[in-house]
């Protein structure tokens, strides 16, 4: 089979990994330039690459990875502020005096916002994350709040839930009105605080900064120079970050929907002598990062052969786009061929993947197809050893 204009498949290998202190830039067709972000507006994103400086267009832009973030969420002990926006702060202090919450971090230093735009803070023992947290308060099986609560783990004792109005966080104490009383709290004693649920705010992001503190922010403006990070929060309003606390900008689109955030209409995988490797969302099939060519995924999809992947797109997509290859924790083992088949019919020619060919880049035209069906199948090798395949920033585009 010849490529034609009806089915586009770019094969590109990849360059050689960022330079240190370099970033990465990720565009909508899969792109990747990487060198120093000396710029970053509401138009364009400014590279110094090695090849000269490249002006791209902000609205084509996917993420900006400084560096690998890391996720207060799964970090033991961290204290983390969630605000009604979505928002997840990494916070060391955090006082409630009156009408202000006022919170002393790593990212922002001292800021302060209104109890309504916060939605919980996070009090991890040492040996907790948040995200045990959430697990923990999710078994109890808790009606919604009326009006504040708090989750008080007095040890060895059940936690135990309150509904009240939060009146004050101090160092030592927290007041809390229950049962028409202000009463002290150890804040020792408490692990969570819910704030009363209020509206949202109604103006969409237009993205997320990650920090490297595991912090992220929504913004609905955001601009780079000189060093510094300037954004406009929903909950916070203006704020500054220094580009060397920033690991990456993620941009939201309502023309690109990942792969991993859809369900597959039909699965069919078995694999060689009867074991079967199920395929995983943002991970490899190991449960590993996604990783290729030296570089970590945050999205995509991990298969193995043999699988294959229905979804039913009606038509409504322009292209599909993502890099694939042999995860890099099985190189150079692997061997697999990789199909993209629209309504019955090849997209492209079968992809050959093994652990010591280079990803690949693909960019296929979709226009008009209902049924979009990616096939893992077996190599050359005839064998399923070690043929991890990722299909790493998998997304759909529209037009």
């Amino acid at each position: 089979m010849t490529l034609g204009a009806a089915a586009v498949l770019s094969l590109i290998v990849l360059g050689a990994a960022a330079a240190p202190g370099d970033a990465r830039v990720e565009t909508v067709d899969a792109r990747l330039v990487a060198g120093r972000v000396e710029a970053v507006s509401a138009d364009h994103v400014t590279v110094r690459a090695r090849d000269g400086a490249q002006r791209l267009d902000a609205a084509e832009v996917v993420e900006i990875v400084f560096a690998e973030p890391a996720d207060a969420w799964a970090e033991k002990g961290r204290r983390v502020l969630v605000t009604q926006a979505g928002d997840r702060i990494a916070v060391s202090q955090a006082r409630l005096d009156g009408k202000t919450l006022r919170l002393t971090t790593r990212l922002l230093g001292d800021v302060t916002l209104r109890p309504a735009d916060a939605r919980a803070l996070y009090l991890p023992t040492p040996d907790q994350t948040p995200g045990d947290l959430d697990k923990l308060v999710a078994a109890l099986e808790l009606p919604p709040a009326a009006g504040d609560r708090l989750i008080v783990d007095r040890r060895g004792t059940r936690p135990l839930a309150v509904d009240g109005v939060l009146e004050a966080i101090g160092p030592e104490k927290i007041t809390f009105r229950w049962k028409d009383a202000s009463r002290k709290i150890a804040r020792a004693d408490v692990r969570l605080i819910e704030l009363a649920t209020v509206a949202a705010p109604t103006t969409a992001p237009k993205g997320v900064l990650h920090a490297r503190d595991g912090s992220t922010l929504g913004f609905t403006r955001l601009a780079l120079t000189k060093g510094k990070v300037t954004l406009a929060s929903p909950a916070l309003g203006p704020c500054t970050v220094a580009q060397g606390d920033l690991a990456a900008i993620r941009y939201a689109s309502g023309n690109v929907v990942r792969l991993s955030e859809r369900k597959p209409d039909a699965v069919k995988e078995h694999g060689f002598f009867g074991t079967t490797f199920r395929h995983r969302l943002n991970r490899s099939v190991a449960g590993r990062p996604l990783r290729l060519g030296g570089r970590t995924y945050r999205t995509g999809l991990g298969l193995h052969s043999y699988c294959e992947l229905l979804y039913q797109l009606d038509g409504q997509y322009a292209a599909f786009v993502a890099t694939v290859g042999i995860d890099d924790a099985v190189r150079p083992h692997g061997d697999a061929t990789l199909h993209f088949l629209g309504d019955g019919r090849p997209l492209t020619d079968p992809i050959p993947l093994t652990g010591k060919t280079d990803p690949r880049s693909v960019r296929l035209d979709l226009k008009g197809v209902d049924a979009f069906l990616i096939r893992v199948d077996f190599g050359t090798d005839g064998l399923g050893f070690a043929d991890h395949v990722n299909l790493a920033g998998a997304r759909l585009l529209k037009d």
